[in-house]
C-alpha cells in the first residue's frame, strides 16, 4: 500500500516537472482566447451561460484524479461522527447553467454589467480586477468587486472559475436564498377600540401516513367539524402532497372541544400560526363604514399592482383585499409593504452573509374620528325604532365645524365576520335577498327625495337671488289645501297640496311656512325663481358636485338625463322646490349642507379618518393627521343664515307647533328641519328625514 502512494506520488510530481518545461516553451506559443474574460462576462450579461461555460478551466470543469483526493488514515481509525462530504469543487455545465439561472431568477435580474478596472501578470496566469452590476427588480442595484484568474489550458485562456465569481462570499457547494417577509394588514380603530385586525390562524392538517383508517379517520373528521364527509373526501382527492389542509381557525374561532378532539384524532396534527385572517372584533358595528376584505381576482391584479414594486410584495390570488368602506379607501395604507432577505448559505444551510436586506414595513392603523359609545347607541336606536324587512334607515351625526363624522350609521348591518374572506355563503345570500338590503350603504351611495329638508335651499336661493324677502307672504288662492300655479302658464297637472295642519299659523310669510313646512309657498318660490337661476344657485351649494369623502359618495341630482326623453317640465321645477320631482341626495351630502347654517355658511370638508399609526421600536406614533378642511367657502351668505336660524330653532322647539317639535331633545336648543317624500310610482313609500344642530355650544 505504501508503494502504491509513492508511485502515485512520483506520478505527479513528474506531471507536474513536465508541465513546468512546457510552461517554459509556451513563450512562443500563440494563445488563442486572450480576451476570454470579455467573452466570458459578455455571455454572462446575455444570460448565455452555456457560451460562458465554455470558457471555463479543465481545473473548474474537471473532477480530481483519485490521487488528489485525500487518503483516510493509515492507522484505520474512524471518528464517532462521520465527516461530512465536502462540496466538490468543479462544476459540471448543467450544475453552472441551473446555479447561474436560479440566482439570476431568484433575484428577478433585469441587467447585468461589469467594468474591468486592472490586470496584472501572475507568471503565465493573468489577474483581473472587475466589478459587476446586477439590476434586480426586488433588490435593486447590487454592485460587488471581484478578481478572476485566467490560466492557460493548452493554447487557450481559460476562466479559472469558483462561485466567488457570482458573489464574493460564495464558495463551492453555497447557495443565494431569498426570503421574503409579509407585512401585516394594518388594523381600523376608533376610539381605542380595534374595529378591524389580522390574526393569526391554527391548521388541522391531515397527515396521510399516519392515518391507519382513511374511512374512520374521514367519518371522525367531519363529525368535529360539522361538515358532510363529501367535503372532507374532496380534500382528500385534491391534495398533491401527503399532507391535506382540513380547516383554519383564527382564535377567536378555534372552539377548545374541536381542538382537543383533533389532539386526540390520529393522523391529524394542528399546526400553529399556519397563516392570517382578518377578523372584525365588534362583529355588525359600524359594518358600512369599516368595510370587509376578500381575496383577489386576477382580472384585478393588473390594477391593484399599479405603482407597487417587486420589493413592495406584489398583490397575488391569495393576497387580501379590501372590497368596502375602509378597508378598500384605504387598501394601498392598510396592506404595508414585503421585507426582503437575500442571504448566501453554505454547503450546510448555515449563514454566511447577507447580500440584501429590505425591512419589512407593516401596514399604517387607520384610526377614524367615530365617537364609540355615541356609535353603539345610534345603532341600538335604529335597531328599536324600525323593524322588519321592509324598513331601513340611516343617521349621521358629525362636528359641524371640523366636519369630523362621529356616528354613520346604515341600517340594516351585517356581521362583517361572515362576509370577509372566505364568505358564509348561506349567510351572504340570505342578506342579498332582504327587501331592505342590509349589504348597501345608505349614508354615503343611497339617493333619496329630501322632501321638506329641501325647503331651507329653496329659501336660500330666494332670498340670495332677491326674488323675495324674508316677510314675503303667499297671496294666491288655496281650496282645501291645494293650489293650483296658473300664473305661470298653462297647468296641465294636478294642483300642488300641502299637509293639512289643525292650527296653522298665519300669514302665509318664510317663517310660518317653514314652521308648518308648506309645499305650496316652496313651489311657488321655485317657480318665481325659474328654473336656470334656481338650479345654478343648488348647483353652486353641492348639488350636482362630487362630495369628498373618505369613502365614495353617490352624486345628487337635480334633473336626471335618461337614454330616454324624460317629462320634464314646470311642475318638476315647482316640486323640485319642496324636494320631490328628480331631486335625490344621499344622507352624508344633506348634513354636510345643514352645516353650514352651524359655521357662518361655510360647508365642511366631511372626514372619518382621524390619524395613521405606525409602531416605531416600543413607539406608537402618528405618521399622518387629518386636518379639517373647507369643502365649499361661503356657499350660503351670513345675513342668510341669520335669518333662516331662528326659524329653523321654532322647528325644533316645543314651544311651537312645528314639524320637529316631536324631536324633543332636553337641555339643548336646536335648529333644523324635517321631511317627508313620497317615493316609488305608486307613493305608498316614505322617507322620513331629521336634519337638526345645537346652536346653544360655545364657539
Amino acid at each position: 500500500m505504501r508503494r502504491f502512494f509513492k508511485t502515485a506520488i512520483s506520478v505527479v510530481l513528474l506531471a507536474a516537472a513536465l508541465f513546468s518545461v512546457a510552461g517554459c516553451n509556451r513563450k512562443n506559443v500563440e494563445i488563442e482566447d486572450e480576451d476570454c474574460f470579455e467573452k466570458f462576462m459578455d455571455a454572462i450579461c446575455a444570460s448565455d451561460f452555456a457560451g460562458a461555460y465554455g470558457y471555463l478551466s479543465e481545473h473548474a470543469t474537471t473532477a480530481p484524479s483519485p490521487a488528489e483526493e485525500t487518503a483516510k488514515p493509515e492507522d484505520g481509525t474512524s471518528t464517532a461522527e462521520p465527516t461530512p462530504e465536502p462540496p466538490a469543487e468543479y462544476v459540471t455545465e448543467k450544475e453552472f447553467v441551473d446555479k447561474y439561472t436560479a440566482v439570476f431568477s431568484g433575484l428577478e435580474l433585469t441587467s447585468v454589467s461589469y467594468e474591468k478596472l486592472s490586470e496584472e501578470k501572475d507568471g503565465s496566469d493573468r489577474l483581473i480586477k472587475y466589478s459587476v452590476t446586477y439590476s434586480s427588480k426586488i433588490a435593486g442595484e447590487l454592485k460587488n468587486e471581484y478578481e478572476m484568474r485566467l490560466v492557460v489550458d493548452g493554447a487557450k485562456r481559460r476562466v479559472d472559475w469558483t462561485p466567488a465569481l457570482i458573489f464574493p462570499d460564495m464558495t463551492w457547494g453555497s447557495t443565494v436564498k431569498v426570503s421574503r417577509v409579509a407585512a401585516k394588514r394594518g388594523d381600523i380603530l376608533a376610539g381605542g377600540e380595534i374595529l378591524a385586525e389580522t390574526v393569526s390562524t391554527d391548521a388541522i392538517v391531515a397527515d396521510l401516513d399516519d392515518i391507519e383508517d382513511e374511512a374512520a379517520f374521514v367519518f371522525a373528521a367531519a363529525e368535529i367539524l360539522g361538515v358532510p364527509e363529501s367535503e372532507i373526501i374532496d380534500k382528500f382527492d385534491n391534495v398533491k402532497s401527503r399532507n391535506v389542509l382540513l380547516a383554519q381557525f383564527n382564535k377567536y374561532e378555534f372552539d377548545p372541544d374541536v381542538r382537543e378532539a383533533f389532539d386526540n384524532l390520529t393522523g391529524a396534527r394542528i399546526i400553529e400560526n399556519y397563516g392570517s385572517d382578518r377578523n372584525y372584533p365588534q362583529g355588525e358595528l359600524l359594518a358600512h363604514t369599516v368595510g370587509y376584505v376578500g381575496y383577489v381576482e386576477e382580472s384585478e391584479l393588473e390594477d391593484l399592482n399599479k405603482g407597487r414594486t417587486e420589493t413592495d410584495g406584489l398583490y397575488t390570488t391569495h393576497s387580501i383585499v379590501g372590497r368596502s368602506g375602509i378597508e378598500k379607501a384605504y387598501e394601498s395604507v392598510l396592506r404595508g409593504k414585503d421585507g426582503l432577505t437575500v442571504t448566501i448559505r453554505d454547503a450546510a444551510g448555515e449563514y454566511v452573509s447577507t447580500i440584501y436586506k429590505k425591512p419589512v414595513e407593516d401596514g399604517p392603523d387607520v384610526h377614524l374620528t367615530i365617537d364609540i359609545a355615541l356609535q353603539k347607541r345610534a345603532e341600538e336606536v335604529m335597531d328599536i325604532v324600525l323593524w322588519g324587512d321592509d324598513t331601513a334607515g340611516s343617521a349621521v351625526v358629525m362636528n359641524p365645524k371640523t366636519g369630523e363624522i362621529k356616528a354613520l350609521v346604515s341600517y340594516p348591518s351585517y356581521d362583517l365576520n361572515k362576509i370577509a374572506i372566505s364568505a358564509d355563503k348561506d349567510y351572504y345570500e340570505a342578506i342579498s335577498k332582504q327587501k331592505n338590503k342590509p349589504l348597501q350603504n345608505r349614508n354615503t351611495l343611497g339617493l333619496y327625495a329630501p322632501g321638506s329638508a329641501m325647503k331651507v335651499f329653496t329659501a336660500c336661493a330666494a332670498l340670495e337671488l332677491g326674488v323675495v324677502g324674508p316677510d314675503y307672504v303667499f297671496t294666491g288662492r288655496i281650496v282645501d289645501d291645494y293650489w293650483t300655479p296658473t300664473q305661470y302658464g298653462r297647468w296641465i297637472w294636478p294642483p300642488i297640496k300641502r299637509t293639512e295642519i289643525k292650527t296653522r299659523t298665519m300669514p302665509l310669510n318664510m317663517a310660518n311656512c317653514l314652521l308648518h313646512s308648506d309645499n305650496i309657498y316652496f313651489a311657488n318660490l321655485a317657480l318665481m325663481m325659474g328654473e336656470e337661476p334656481f338650479f345654478n344657485y343648488l348647483r353652486g351649494i353641492g348639488f350636482e358636485q362630487k362630495l369628498p369623502f373618505d369613502l365614495s359618495v353617490a352624486r345628487s341630482t337635480l334633473k336626471v338625463k335618461y337614454d330616454t326623453e324624460v317629462d320634464w317640465n314646470t311642475r318638476s321645477i315647482a316640486e323640485t322646490g319642496y324636494g320631490q320631482g328628480q331631486v335625490t341626495i344621499a344622507p352624508l351630502q344633506l348634513a354636510t349642507m345643514y352645516c353650514a347654517f352651524r359655521n357662518n355658511g361655510d360647508m365642511p370638508l366631511p372626514r372619518v379618518t382621524k390619524a395613521l399609526y405606525r409602531t416605531e421600536g416600543i413607539d406608537y406614533e402618528p405618521i399622518r393627521t387629518f386636518e379639517s378642511g373647507t369643502w365649499i367657502e361661503g356657499a350660503i351668505q351670513p345675513e342668510t343664515v341669520a335669518t333662516l336660524e331662528p326659524m329653523m330653532e321654532n322647528i325644533m322647539s316645543r314651544d311651537y307647533n312645528g314639524t320637529g317639535r316631536f324631536l324633543r331633545a332636553r337641555n339643548v336648543k336646536c335648529a333644523g328641519k324635517t321631511g317627508t317624500a313620497e317615493i316609488g310610482s305608486d307613493k305608498t313609500r316614505e322617507v322620513s328625514w331629521v336634519v337638526a344642530y345645537r346652536v346653544d355650544v360655545p364657539e
